[in-house]
């Protein structure tokens, strides 16, 4: 379990879990709700699941789902993974939970992979500054990655 700590001088607890197929449902709804457009389907969650269990991460703080992460072994295996989302709900912005679900998965990985990698948006500059302050450098800009307008930041940090 995680402890952050807000603005304010409480403590956030958050609790950091692969997720299970109970969760599906909930992540599925957060990606929705925070991606306006890539976004993954349902039935990809239930995949994503079968084949990367311990890639897909959940952060909770008591019953509530504050956000998630996916990350997917390369082809050379675990020596490189790809973070192909992390969503954080509106509710917990500004809380600390996209450096705690980071910071899970490095320490999950961290004896056999030497290489992260994502893409983000070039206008989500919230996130591009959570994972340059996390390591990751700007590698190329695509205009087109995801199809006609839809451009992203290819960010990598190596371990």
């Amino acid at each position: 379990m995680h402890h952050l700590r807000s603005g304010s001088s409480a403590a956030i607890h958050i609790n950091i879990r692969p997720a299970t197929l109970a969760d599906l449902p909930l992540v599925a709804a957060l990606e929705l709700q925070v991606f306006e457009s890539a976004v993954y389907p349902d039935f990809f969650f239930r995949q994503a699941h079968d084949l990367w269990p311990d890639f897909l991460l959940t952060a909770w703080q008591d019953e509530q789902l504050m956000g998630y992460l996916l990350a997917a072994p390369g082809q050379q295996g675990l020596t490189e993974l790809g973070i192909l989302s992390l969503a954080v709900a509106d509710h917990s912005r500004g809380k600390g939970v996209g450096q705690a679900l980071l910071t899970f998965l490095l320490q999950q990985c961290k004896t056999s992979t030497r290489q992260l990698w994502l893409t983000v948006a070039p206008d989500n500059t919230a996130a591009i500054h959570l994972y340059e302050k996390s390591g990751f450098t700007k590698q190329k800009y695509a205009e087109d990655y995801y199809g006609a307008g839809e451009p992203r930041w290819v960010l990598v940090k190596q371990l």
